[in-house]
């Protein structure tokens, strides 16, 4: 329920409107409704309409009305498009991962490229969370800070005298 909240929220503060208002704007609550619909429904697939509905004072008749029109919608509405992106974004989700119309393209391909696809996909986001990982560690690096305060033309000395004896005294054991 935490959860779902959540994704209401980040939806409210993207639309700038509360959801749970009786306005049917379509660019606003309707649309805002049912990024909040597909995203809940994308994450935790086993959510019921009816709670999904009541979360927005609905019913489960319109959260499925909504469902079943939001993925043509999303391809075919870049005002939509962008509320739902951006409400993917607002809870730390990166939009791509639920591109329908990259998950469209993937299903019509053969299932081994599919599964290659996939693949290459899965390493590609590894390699990114750990390059992240590098430049956060590399940023966070009180050494480096101080190294970088080496003017060049000292840079090579400085290894020779300073790192070098240090490195031997304290880590080489014999």
């Amino acid at each position: 329920m935490k959860e779902l909240k959540k994704i209401l929220e980040a939806c409210n503060e993207v639309v700038g409107v509360d959801l749970t208002d009786k306005c049917r704007k379509r660019d606003t609550y309707a649309y805002g409704r049912a990024a909040f619909y597909l995203i809940s429904k994308t994450l935790y697939p086993r959510i019921t309409l009816e709670k999904l509905g009541k979360m927005v004072g609905r019913d489960h008749a319109t959260v499925l009305f909504s469902l079943r029109n939001s993925r043509e919608t999303y391809n075919n509405d870049p005002i939509f498009m962008s509320i739902y992106n951006e409400t993917l974004s607002k809870l730390g989700i990166k939009p791509e991962r639920f591109d329908h119309r990259r998950e469209e393209m993937i299903t019509a391909m053969p299932l081994s490229i599919a599964n290659y696809v996939r693949k290459l996909e899965a390493k590609v986001e590894q390699m990114q969370i750990d390059t992240d990982n590098i430049k956060k560690n590399y940023n966070n690096n009180i050494l480096i800070e101080y190294c970088s305060q080496v003017p060049d033309e000292f840079v090579n000395e400085f290894i020779q005298y300073r790192v070098i004896p240090f490195l031997k005294m304290k880590l080489i054991t014999n």
